[in-house]
């Protein structure tokens, strides 16, 4: 009965170990039963399914990219001298799914979404796994949509930022292609950071060895003495994507989003007090503060 249950326990007692050897797990005391269930298995359920949502959603992203090149090289191929090139290097290309686990195996292994406490006293809680609320048919068309949307966004920003770039007009298609997949790896490492609500030095050190670990492979593949076996053209590939403004430029459209966000949310705020008359000379005192914050570098408010 134990081996033919989807999860098997076994309590071990006077009747010997029968079936705790074969049992999935073991437990000395029934009342772990409920621990066992509501806090290990519900936070088993939620790391896996974060595990499995995420693993599918990067390959989605990176296999949308090839799909979307239905029309994403259709406008790449003004810049490529309609040759067909494809747009990531092949071993670039195969460095994607390597460099990218370590931030998901780390979630994986320590995420907590909520405390034991709070779950041994909300047993409805439990409700999501045993009903398979986080990972279903819905979750999986939502994450297709999502990463079908997420890889025509980094493919056709970046090609509209870079279509003026020095680098397509010289025919430098590597290094456009490299900063890319540098971008594709940034939006999935934020990705994992944004499922994961458990930090600890190990999942920090799980966010930075990704990326650390993609520039390792980029200096030592596009080094002079490996790309001549290799791949030529990839040599001094990371200099000239480091050196390269448009690099650069993507990271900073949300903090130039966020302090014009900001700046226009101080002045609806003032302009919905505007008709109080009691209190125009301080709403106008208020306005000017905001004008000159809003010349800062920063938002303050």
């Amino acid at each position: 009965m134990l081996q033919q249950a989807q999860v098997g326990v076994g309590i071990s007692g006077r009747e010997g170990r029968q079936a705790v050897n074969s049992a999935d797990f073991a437990i000395s005391q029934f009342r772990y039963l409920v621990r066992l269930l509501l806090v290990h298995g519900r936070w088993n359920y939620q790391r896996a399914c974060k595990f499995v949502i995420y693993s599918f959603w990067k390959n989605a992203v990176h296999l949308s990219c090839k799909l979307s090149r239905v029309l994403l090289m259709f406008y790449y191929t003004f810049y490529s001298g309609y040759a067909g090139q494809s747009l990531f290097e092949d071993m670039v290309r195969a460095s994607y799914n390597f460099v990218l686990a370590f931030p998901i195996i780390t979630t994986g292994m320590f995420e907590r979404d909520v405390e034991e406490e709070q779950v041994l006293a909300n047993p409805g809680l439990y409700v999501n796994g045993r009903e398979g609320l986080d990972l279903n048919a819905s979750k999986l068309v939502e994450m297709l949509l999502s990463a079908a949307v997420h890889s025509c966004v980094i493919g056709f920003v970046m090609l509209l930022v870079c279509r003026d770039m020095y680098l397509l007009q010289a025919g430098d298609y590597y290094t456009f292609g490299t900063i890319v997949f540098t971008v594709l790896v940034i939006a999935m490492n934020y990705r994992a950071a944004f499922l994961t609500r458990t930090w600890n030095w190990v999942t920090v050190a799980g966010q930075l060895s990704s990326f650390l670990t993609y520039l390792l492979f980029l200096a030592v593949y596009c080094n002079k003495s490996v790309s001549d076996q290799l791949q030529p053209w990839m040599y001094g590939v990371p200099t000239r994507m480091l050196k390269s403004p448009h690099f650069w430029w993507p990271p900073q459209i949300p903090k130039q989003c966020e302090h014009q966000g900001c700046t226009e949310h101080r002045r609806a705020l003032f302009q919905q007090q505007a008709p109080n008359t009691t209190h125009m000379h301080l709403v106008g005192t208020l306005r000017s503060l905001c004008d000159a914050l809003s010349a800062r570098p920063f938002c303050a408010l």
